[in-house]
This record gives C-alpha cells, sequence and structure tokens, in this order.
C-alpha cells in the first residue's frame, strides 16, 4: 500500500511541476541565445564560471563573519543578478548552538525546489543543535523570502529558458560559496552540507571547485542534470518546449560539464559523502546514484522503497549520518 501511495504522489507532483512549465514562453531565437550562452562559457573551467569577483567575496564574506553572532537571518546581495529583484538577496537563516560558530561543527541545509515551508526543515536543525552542531538554512533563490510575497511558491528555478536555469543555478552556488567564506572567517571548525532533491544540484557543484565543506549529505539528489531534462518524467514539457524550437539534447550537452554534479567529482573523499535515494525514484534513479557511487567512489548510498518525494527520507539520512560520522557527532558534545 505504501508504495502505491508513493507513486501516485510523484506523479501528481510531477504532472503538477509539468503544469508549472506550461504558461514560460521561449523567443523564437531562444535558441540562438542558447548557442550562444554555451560558446561564451565553452573555455571556461569551474572556478571561472562560479567564483564571485575577490573584491565582492572580499566585501560580502567580512559582512557575514560580523553578522553571524548577531543576527537570526543574513541577507546579502548575490553577485548574480536576476531580472525578479526579490531573487537578488541571498537569504540564510542562522540557528547557532549553544557554543557559537567557532566552536561547534555547522550544517548548511539546502531546501528542495517548490518547498512551501520551512517548518519540517527547522524541526531537523532543533535536533542539530541538541546534537552541539550549528544549523543553517538556505533559501533558495525564487523561495520564501526571495519570491513575491504575493506567491504561495514560484516554480522559476527549473524552466524551459535553460540560460535563466543555469544563471539561477550559479546564483546559488555563488551566494552558498560566499556563506561558507563567512563560516572561514569566524573560524568553524567543520562545515557540512545537506541537500536534498533540487538542492542537491548546487551544493554539488559547490563541491565540485571548492573543498570547504567536511561532509555531504545528498536525499535524491539531482545530480545528471541531462536525464533529469530529456529523459525523465519532471523534464516532459521542458523538452516539448525546447524540441519545439528544434533544440536536441547534443546542443545543450557542452555545457553540462560546468552543471552537472556527475560530470565531476566533488573535492571530498568518499568516506565523506552519504547519499540516500528512493527505490521508485523516476527523477534521480537508484541506476543514476549507483553510477554516481562508483565515479565518486562513495562509502554510504543507501535507498529505501519510495519514491521520490518523500520526507521520511530527511529523518533517515540524519540518523545514518549520525551512524557514519560517529566521531564527527561527539565531538560537537566535547
Amino acid at each position: 500500500m505504501k508504495t502505491i501511495f508513493s507513486h501516485l504522489f510523484d506523479c501528481l507532483s510531477i504532472s503538477l511541476f509539468n503544469c508549472f512549465q506550461k504558461p514560460y514562453f521561449l523567443e523564437a531565437d531562444f535558441s540562438v541565445q542558447l548557442k550562444l550562452y554555451v560558446q561564451y562559457w565553452q573555455r571556461a573551467s569551474l572556478e571561472e564560471y562560479y567564483l564571485p569577483d575577490p573584491r565582492y567575496e572580499k566585501k560580502i564574506s567580512a559582512s557575514i563573519a560580523s553578522g553571524l553572532n548577531r543576527e537570526r537571518r543574513l541577507i546579502f546581495p548575490s553577485f548574480i543578478r536576476s531580472p525578479d529583484p526579490f531573487s537578488n538577496y541571498a537569504t540564510f537563516d542562522l540557528f547557532p548552538s549553544i557554543k557559537g560558530w567557532n566552536r561547534s561543527p555547522t550544517m548548511i541545509i539546502v531546501h528542495g525546489l517548490l518547498s512551501l515551508s520551512l517548518k519540517g526543515y527547522k524541526k531537523w536543525i532543533h535536533w542539530l543543535n541538541e546534537q552541539g552542531w550549528n544549523g543553517v538554512l538556505m533559501h533558495l533563490p525564487y523561495h520564501f523570502q526571495r519570491k513575491s510575497p504575493s506567491l504561495l511558491f514560484s516554480a522559476r528555478c527549473v524552466q524551459p529558458n535553460l540560460v535563466h536555469t543555469m544563471e539561477t543555478l550559479r546564483q546559488s552556488v555563488m551566494d552558498l560559496y560566499t556563506f561558507t567564506r563567512g563560516l572561514r572567517r569566524v573560524g568553524s571548525p567543520l562545515i557540512a552540507g545537506w541537500g536534498i532533491s533540487y538542492g542537491a544540484w548546487p551544493i554539488s557543484q559547490l563541491c565540485s571547485f571548492d573543498d570547504t565543506l567536511h561532509k555531504l549529505i545528498l536525499v535524491e539528489p539531482l545530480l545528471h542534470v541531462h536525464y533529469v531534462i530529456w529523459q525523465s518524467p519532471a523534464g516532459k514539457e521542458i523538452r516539448k518546449k525546447l524540441t519545439r524550437l528544434g533544440i536536441t539534447p547534443s546542443e545543450t550537452y557542452p555545457h553540462l560539464r560546468l552543471a552537472c554534479p556527475s560530470l565531476s567529482k566533488p573535492k571530498l573523499d568518499g568516506q565523506d559523502i552519504l547519499i540516500v535515494g528512493g527505490l521508485y525514484d523516476k527523477i534521480s534513479p537508484p541506476w543514476i546514484l549507483k553510477e554516481i557511487k562508483e565515479k565518486w567512489k562513495v562509502d554510504h548510498l543507501f535507498f529505501f522503497p519510495v519514491g521520490h518525494l518523500n520526507h521520511t527520507l530527511t529523518s533517515k539520512s540524519f540518523r545514518l549520518a549520525l551512524e557514519c560520522w560517529k566521531d564527527d557527532f561527539s565531538l560537537s558534545h566535547d
């Protein structure tokens, strides 16, 4: 019975996501725009694609470091500017442990696409606080404080306009990078990242060129972008709009080296990566996660009999982290 409900909930959610993509309109010359974008970045390294201007980084990270002990929500201007003014301000909610930022490990949580409430995430941050960890909750572009107050949610993070989708990814990665630089300034002893579904995409990309994170937890992660767009049921409406303009997978594939975690390797040891997936997941299926396990040499990969959208994997992932990294959790109480 649980399996049936899992399939039904996934089908409903995927259909809803595809419906949200219907209003997005691609201009007739979008194929030219996409080609120019891919060509512009064709010789760029990951660092060139994702690193903000050093002057910006220095100024903003210093501001973050000074605000960590004074604020409960840090807001700073993103280096990447989007068409939506609400999305142009990076937002991080802060939940320090009793010992503070420079004496306890820190977990940065990056939520999933179309999340409607922060309540569940805050529950797990409270659990982290009880374990002696600092907790941080990142608001992704077009979500929560980074969207118009008149909207319940926004699907603008991912849309048929792949240039916009890639620039939103860059914005998220740069926001994460800049925030972690602030944590390093205050001397955080250990920084970990936890990403669910879409949220695993930017945090995995951060790890592909930066070694700040010491631990990485990925729950039903979107790591094979080419599959998500061109083969998964979630990409149906996006594919329809792209193919209508004659855009094919071969035209988008060259850019994936800068945008797809499955084509990179995190700057972490395999023993420091935990991946949790669903056996019935059609967006991030087991075969993809198994391939990535081999490529990344991941020590900790677990599957459970659920589909893509299942809140129970959150609790399972944290309990598995406690088992896999007992020393790190025990150190937080020293």
